[in-house]
């Protein structure tokens, strides 16, 4: 998966102003007819949702705009340069540098074509806004990064302090170029983390119909995978038979987006393992799944606040989120050391769910708990499970 990106983006440049005088009878010159050139494009950052990665600038680097066309005679006016749009997909962070932008008013103008933008209240703030960085994370937002040349204004517009016109017409302006770098991090709903082979994948497969890559060995893993559990009401019984739960229909059916982030270990924030590299894909995500495989012989409460811990050292707010503590694996343990675990969490005054997510036992409370927490559905009244 392509999360990051480093590209070169440059304007266009401004025609130049032409320079000519109209043909009078007897006169050797006539009055100046000089057209101006036409402005140089810009080129913009755009959000979309027909992408997923940034894979279109992994190779291609460097993007430029058309420059805009010479002015003619009899006041005829160059045609401006055509934008150039770069598409990235929906959460993208973009951070300008180097750049030689001087019109603040063109650098904040970010454009929402569905609501509609007011862009007043930015320059009057223009001087308290970062001027690189810019968070893009609703569909069809725009942003100007690299503005285009003006267009050289013709002879007919020029005089000295003599008032006298000049034979040539102004050159047009250079446009702006500058370094960008783009940065993908994913929108979830619930992020899943955990140490490697928690079941993370297994887990997400059964929720969800997303694919993953599943094996027995750690860190199977290399990249996020998302999934979409279809939570259309509120849940009902379990289903036996389909080994999933029964959803009622609901009002105003919604979604829940899973992401799998690859497994944290001790020293993660330090470059151990994967590192933190993936860490940005949960920034967003509204709950976390914490993931705990109970068949392993360890301190199972210090692997949770090891997790913890590495989450911390990336950022704080990390910490700040809901959780949700899962123990996985219950099915290659006894039902005595299954208990013993979730009463070493209970007198941490942590709440825990205890599954299967290769048997998918155990589901039924777990998806309850995820369409509680994100508020998905309003419960108007209790369910007989």
């Amino acid at each position: 998966m392509i999360d990051y990106a480093k590209i070169t983006v440059k304007g266009g440049k401004g025609g130049n102003g032409a320079g000519s005088f109209r043909r009078t009878k007897g006169k050797r010159r006539g009055k100046p007819d000089g057209g101006d050139g036409g402005m140089g494009g810009g080129v913009y950052v755009e959000t979309t949702l027909d992408l997923n990665t940034l894979e279109p600038y992994r190779f291609v680097k460097n993007y430029k705009a058309h420059d805009g066309q010479n002015g003619s005679s009899n006041l005829r006016r160059g045609a401006n340069g055509l934008d150039f749009v770069l598409k990235v997909p929906v959460g993208t962070v973009v951070e300008i540098e180097g750049s030689n932008v001087s019109n603040v008013s063109n650098v904040l103008n970010v454009v929402d074509r569905k609501r509609g933008f007011d862009e007043k209240p930015l320059k009057r703030l223009s001087h308290l806004l970062p001027l690189y960085h810019f968070d893009l994370v609703r569909e069809g937002e725009r942003i100007l990064v690299a503005r285009g040349g003006d267009g050289g204004r013709g002879n007919a517009k020029l005089r000295d302090d003599f008032g006298r016109r000049p034979k040539r017409g102004e050159t047009g302006g250079v446009g702006e170029a500058c370094d960008i770098t783009l940065e993908l991090k994913l929108i979830a709903d619930v992020g899943l983390i955990g140490f490697p082979n928690a079941g993370k994948s297994t887990l997400l497969a059964a929720l969800t119909s997303a694919k993953p890559q599943i094996a027995s060995y750690p860190f199977t893993t290399l990249e996020p995978n998302l999934g979409v559990l279809e939570a259309y009401g509120i849940v009902g019984k379990w289903d036996s038979r389909k080994k999933e739960p029964t959803i009622l229909p609901s009002k105003y059916p919604k979604n829940l987006i899973l992401a799998d982030i690859p497994g944290l270990i001790e020293g993660a924030a330090k470059g151990k393992g994967l590192g933190d590299l993936f860490l940005k894909h949960i920034e967003r995500t509204g709950m976390l799944v914490h993931l705990i495989d109970v068949s392993q012989d360890a301190d199972h409460w210090h692997d949770y606040q090891t997790v913890r811990q590495e989450l911390r050292a990336y950022s704080k707010e990390l910490t700040k989120k809901k959780e949700i503590i899962v123990l996985n694996k219950t099915d290659l343990v006894s039902s005595p050391e299954a208990e013993r675990i979730k009463r070493l969490f209970s007198k941490k005054r942590k709440k825990v769910f205890a599954i299967s997510a290769l048997k998918k036992e155990g589901l039924e409370e777990l998806v309850r708990e995820l369409i509680k927490v994100s508020k998905v559905s309003k419960v108007s009244k209790e369910i007989k499970g």
